[in-house]
């Protein structure tokens, strides 16, 4: 009985002196592996996935309206065969055209505002009238100044109605000659009138109306 109790003692002491050793070992490698699990921790945060910044969807920019024009043109504004050539000479200094290139109809009463070519180098807007068109109405360009009979003694033309475009009020139902007065200076070569521009007003605020041809001023017309 005293053997199998000193047996049994020696196991419990070996078994303590044992336990003793682990708890070393244990205490000795505590420390890297808290080190370790720290490390995992930090990488694991680093790691994560982040949050996608908020993006605003895209906007939709505005659409563009087109300027607000009641202006009826004939011919219509960039029609086929509406391209003429002016001969300059060396004596023009400047040279001097009356051009009345297009009639102009409205729906309702508007008052004119602005009425400009669109031109290039060489060409000065030197005055602009409208009067009502007889009853065959009729465009052109002629060269001199002031015109001669043969054009302000035209009826289809009524030069004697004209009044002075800015400010002019066009009614509905009446089609408007528009007159314009070009000097064009034949030293920069070729210039250009590339149409007209128009500004108004009515009841319903302001307006505007473009219509486009071409009239080349040319020594090589």
């Amino acid at each position: 009985m005293s053997h199998t109790r000193r047996t049994r003692a020696a196991v419990v002491g070996c078994l303590a002196a044992l336990s003793l050793l682990s708890g070393c070992f244990g205490s000795g490698g505590s420390e890297p592996t808290a080190a370790h699990q720290t490390r995992h921790h930090r990488a694991t945060e680093s790691s994560a996935p982040t949050e996608s910044p908020t993006t605003s969807s895209p906007t939709t920019a505005p659409a563009t309206t087109a300027p607000r024009s009641v202006l009826t043109f004939s011919p219509k504004s960039g029609g086929k065969h509406l391209d003429d050539c002016q001969k300059l000479v060396p004596g023009d200094d400047p040279a001097e055209f009356l051009y009345y290139p297009v009639l102009v109809k409205v729906p309702t009463s508007v008052t004119l505002d602005t009425v400009a070519t669109d031109h290039t180098q060489g060409v000065v807007d030197a005055a602009a009238w409208v009067a009502p068109a007889g009853p065959t109405p009729e465009t052109g360009t002629f060269k001199g100044w002031p015109p001669p009979k043969i054009v302000t003694g035209d009826t289809n033309l009524q030069w004697s109605e004209r009044v002075p475009a800015k400010g002019a009020t066009l009614d509905p139902g009446t089609t408007y000659n528009v007159f314009l007065r070009l000097q064009v200076d034949p030293t920069p070569g070729d210039s250009a009138v590339k149409g007209l521009e128009f500004g108004y007003h009515d009841a319903s605020g302001a307006g505007s109306g473009t219509w486009k041809a071409r009239t080349t001023f040319s020594m090589s017309c």
